[in-house]
């Protein structure tokens, strides 16, 4: 069985029930009970992490959308930190010619990924247009989320 170089596995069921007209933010919209049961897979080499879509990605999503903006911008060197109290995670991330080196600064012993540079923004556009769309079929949007526009025009990072 050959490693997996890095892949997302967005569960194909995810969904978060109807729309709260209290919600003002992605974050608010994918913390619920409903959501907060659900999961999709973060896969590298030999490691397999599963990430809570409402406890533990959906306070980074902003952060996810900075470093496709940093990645798209050819930036050398730079840092990502994923804010939540569940999934607090510091990754430096090196640019190369077709590489990126993403190094977890927060944990010992989980190894760096070097993967192909393209690899690594269509997998985590896969999970980010997954969030889009059902956040759309809830009857959220721009009107509604201060910060649907992150969930936007995601074709910009092709």
């Amino acid at each position: 069985m050959s490693k997996v170089e890095f892949e997302i596995i967005i569960n194909p069921n995810f969904k978060i029930g109807i729309r709260n007209p209290e919600d003002t933010t992605i974050s608010e919209a994918l913390d619920n009970r409903l959501v907060n049961n659900q999961h999709f897979t973060m896969k590298w080499h030999d490691t397999s992490l599963r990430i809570n879509y409402g406890t533990q990605i959906a306070d980074g999503i902003s952060d996810v959308v900075k470093m496709l903006e940093a990645i798209k911008k050819r930036e050398e060197r730079f840092v990502v930190t994923f804010p939540s109290q569940a999934f607090f995670e510091t990754w430096i991330c090196k640019i190369g010619k077709s590489n990126i080196n993403v190094k977890w600064d927060s944990r010992d012993d989980y190894q760096s990924m070097t993967m192909k540079t393209d690899l690594f923004i269509k997998e985590w556009l896969k999970l980010l247009q997954q969030l889009r769309q059902v956040l759309i079929e809830a009857g959220y949007n721009g009107t509604n989320l201060v910060d649907f526009d992150l969930l936007e025009n995601l074709e910009r990072f092709y």
